[in-house]
């Protein structure tokens, strides 16, 4: 039994094919290229892992808000994906059974008073019994480790208490969770800041200077970083609230600055 198969290397599948003898029902996959993070696109039937015609869509989100996914769709904007055996996949007919609030976008001039911004959220958060959850069911996203230990300063000086999210999971527990995009994969949260969603950040500069010099390239990576934000957003159970400074992340759609608030 295999999770998460679209991060899985060619190395790895060659490994399961080894292990696994060839039977009617030898391996069963759960997969989702749209939230491919890494670097490992496959076609499986060249492996030896025959899906065609033996996979099932699962349509239903049990975890997050059919407002919250509707957004997150639109950070994957019109993307062509693959299906893990050389076609091509799409989120239509996808759904929730959950119903919530819109997520909400925040701009800010700055880095310095988007984190302010962020800390204000969350002391607002508190303040009102209706809103208020456990620390350890809010998290911040943000795109770099730099940005995370900041935030976590930042919190600190509201008095908020922060755990940082290491490759092997909370370093401790008893506050919000802060960690980059990388580190959020599999978990989930009432409540997620997804912060530094500007561009220059989501996506790397770098990644845009790849447009004219390697095309395929860009391509992937542009796909990689869509699929890295979208992560981020279903992490989110209850709600979401994305935090930019200067130029938004052309990732985000109208409906994201459509419910912006100013930071000032």
């Amino acid at each position: 039994m295999v999770d998460e198969a679209q991060d899985l290397r060619p190395a790895h599948w060659k490994m399961l094919r080894a292990m696994a003898p060839r039977t009617s029902d030898d391996l069963f996959l759960v997969g989702d290229t749209h939230q491919r993070i890494y670097k490992n696109q496959v076609t499986l039937g060249s492996l030896g892992v025959n899906i065609r015609g033996r996979s099932t869509k699962l349509t239903l989100s049990y975890r997050t808000t059919r407002q919250i996914l509707r957004s997150a769709l639109g950070v994957l904007g019109e993307t062509t994906y693959d299906d893990l055996d050389g076609g091509t996949e799409t989120l239509a007919g996808y759904r929730s059974v959950l119903n919530g609030g819109l997520p909400a976008g925040h701009a800010f001039p700055d880095w310095e008073a988007e984190r302010e911004g962020v800390a204000a959220l969350i002391a607002g958060w508190d303040a009102d019994p209706d809103t208020a959850v456990p620390h350890e069911q809010i998290a911040v996203c943000v795109p770099t480790n730099q940005m995370a230990t900041e935030t976590g300063y930042t919190l600190k000086l509201h008095g908020i208490d922060s755990v940082e999210i290491r490759s092997d999971g909370p370093n401790g527990s008893g506050g919000v969770h802060i960690g980059t995009m990388f580190r959020f994969k599999g978990l989930e949260y009432q409540r997620m800041i997804i912060a530094g969603v500007t561009d220059g950040l989501v996506p790397r500069t770098d990644v845009s200077r790849l447009r004219d010099r390697e095309p395929t390239r860009y391509r992937h990576e542009m796909q990689r970083a869509r699929s890295l934000l979208f992560v981020a957003v279903t992490r989110a159970r209850d709600s979401v609230d994305v935090f930019w400074h200067g130029r938004p992340s052309p990732f985000l759609d109208s409906s994201w600055v459509k419910t912006e608030h100013s930071g000032g």
